[in-house]
Parts: C-alpha cells; structure tokens; sequence
C-alpha cells in the first residue's frame, strides 16, 4: 500500500470511527434521558425511543463497513485454506467481486432508493424526514464498495502462496 493512499485510509477510517464513537455516544445519553425522565419526571421524552432507534440504524450500517475495512467480519476459512493456492486467490477475489455487487445493488441502489422514496415522510416525533434514517444504507455501501476494491487490489498484488486469511479472526 502506497504511503499516499495509506494515509487517505488511515484518516477515512479514523473519520468513520469518530463518527461512529459520536452515534454511540448520543444514543447512550438519549437513552439514559428517556430513563431518567419516565422514572424520575413520571413522563418519558416523546422523541428519545425515536432517536435512539435512527441512531442504532446508523450505528448499524457504519459499524458494518467498519467492520468490513478492518476485516473484523465472520468468516469461515476451514474450506478454503484446503484449497492450492492459486485456487484460494481465485476464490478470494470472487468473493470480494460478489461483496461489490451486493453493496452496490442492494445498499447503495436500493438504500438510495428506499430514502428517496421516505423523504417525503416526516417522523413523528422529530423533525427529520424518515429517508435521513435510510441514507445511511448508501453511505455504508459506498464505504464497502471501496473497502473490497481495496481488498481486490491488495489480494491481486499478493502472491498465491503468502495469501491468508481474508479476516482476523481466521488468520
């Protein structure tokens, strides 16, 4: 990886972990507020059950490209490490090719249409149109777009006998 680029990933991630710590933040203390005021004031907050649940659909859908770039996913590798090697790189760009497509198709072309479509809709108790909860599915789908365009780089550049695992917790 060129200095350049690791350095524009290292600040993209580090922004998306800020950004994540924030949402995790804010849905702690909405939480917390819609507590202390159903127990303590006798009436809960009306927006504080609306807000926690927008924030832990963003929390959901960064956390996933997140989790994606750092290779910190599920994975099962037992059936592919016996494969010969050049077999295993073949596979692995595969699945990273597959990974795109369904990011692309289903977050970014159906999460951008799916928030088009909520736009038009205010929520009840806040005022946010609804498509605001849904955009974060195109958000993270061009974070893992770029994530396995990454990985497809990086598994081209490798060669077949040191490639490992395609997540930590296998390798």
């Amino acid at each position: 990886m060129s200095g350049l680029w690791k350095k524009v990933r290292d600040a993209f991630v580090r922004m998306l972990e800020v950004l994540l710590m924030v949402l995790v933040a804010v849905m702690t203390l909405t939480v917390l507020w819609g507590v202390f005021t159903r127990f303590c004031l006798g009436h809960q907050a009306h927006y504080t059950d609306e807000l926690a649940r927008v924030l832990l659909v963003w929390i959901a859908m960064i956390g996933s490209a997140l989790a994606f770039g750092a290779k910190a996913h599920l994975g099962v590798d037992y059936f592919v490490s016996k494969l010969h090697p050049e077999a295993r790189k073949t596979l692995s760009i595969f699945v990273q090719l597959v990974i795109l497509a369904l990011a692309l198709i289903v977050f970014v072309i159906g999460g951008w249409g799916l928030a088009m479509e909520q736009m038009g809709q205010q929520l009840p108790a806040l005022p946010i149109k609804r498509g605001m909860v849904y955009i974060s599915m195109p958000i993270a789908g061009v974070c893992i777009i770029l994530f396995a365009l990454e990985n497809v780089a990086a598994i081209i550049r490798t060669p077949a006998e040191k490639l490992g695992a395609q997540t930590k917790s296998e390798g």
